[in-house]
């Protein structure tokens, strides 16, 4: 970092420019579909503490930027990417951030940036980052349009409620003890969808997440084999597809199930998913 770098915010008037200079990067998961999410979200709740910062003010240069949200006390999640091939510059940018490794998580960046987390991680965390690794899936608006929607006998299809949230957060594998604010965001702000039983509770769920991709898909273990994962992921392509984006799953590589799954109903895999923290 340089004596003279500085993050200077860039003001949300010029966020729609900002993404402008992603629209061709529109399965990079901290490119276009990021920046849409959030300009998405302040529209509908300008008091949401998201910021766009650039180093010394020159983003319009090579699109670098850095994007901070607060889910909690002290926690945020860190998005960022740069249109330049070199990528001093955006390093150099996070370098610029207080309390890297206490309060931020790396959320799901492309394998073309794991080098900058990983030159971060070397200067500034004493210990070392945690990563893992998803396969980023893909699939086409062709086979998005063969896609039926037919519920088991029992189960109703419906938007999630804002009080779902604890049951989904309970229940998600990568929760904190504070990450329930974040699932009810993206309930209140982003397409999801719920399958309930006749007696309405809550038995499947997928929402979406802040890079624009299907999230926190699951199924209870007592409505299993029921083909209610499939219907979820069915489903949100559907809603994701109407809104004219690309439909974008990452998905941990170690679980071959549910990577099968996505597989069989046509989803390619484009990339490698990174979050640290």
């Amino acid at each position: 970092m340089s004596e003279e770098d500085s993050l200077i915010e860039i003001p949300r008037s010029e966020w729609t420019k900002l993404r402008a200079l992603y629209a061709h990067k529109d399965t990079d998961p901290q490119g276009y579909p990021c920046i849409n999410n959030f300009i998405s979200w302040v529209e509908q709740e300008p008091s949401i503490q998201a910021k766009i910062l650039s180093l010394n003010g020159n983003w319009q240069q090579d699109g670098t930027f850095l994007l901070t949200l607060d889910v909690d006390v002290g926690i945020k999640h860190l998005y960022f990417n740069t249109l330049s091939d070199n990528l001093d510059r955006v390093t150099r940018a996070i370098g610029c951030l207080k309390n890297i490794e206490k309060e931020y998580l790396f959320f799901g960046f492309c394998s073309r940036l794991r080098p900058v987390v990983e030159a971060i991680s070397k200067k500034y965390y004493i210990n070392e980052l945690h990563i893992v690794d998803t396969v980023w899936y893909q699939v086409s608006k062709d086979v998005i349009d063969t896609f039926k929607i037919e519920a088991p006998t029992g189960i109703t299809l419906s938007n999630l409620k804002v009080e779902d949230a604890e049951t989904i957060n309970e229940i998600w594998p990568h929760r904190t003890d504070k990450s329930v604010n974040f699932v009810r965001s993206l309930i209140k702000y982003n397409v999801n969808v719920g399958a309930y039983d006749e007696n309405g509770k809550l038995v499947a769920w997928c929402l979406r997440l802040p890079i624009g991709s299907l999230g926190l898909l699951q199924v209870l273990d007592t409505h299993k084999r029921l083909g209610l994962g499939s219907l979820m992921v069915r489903s949100m392509a559907i809603k994701i597809s109407a809104l004219g984006d690309q439909v974008l799953a990452p998905v941990v590589t170690k679980n071959i199930a549910s990577r099968s799954m996505f597989e069989k109903l046509g989803f390619r895999s484009i990339d490698t998913i990174y979050w640290a923290d």
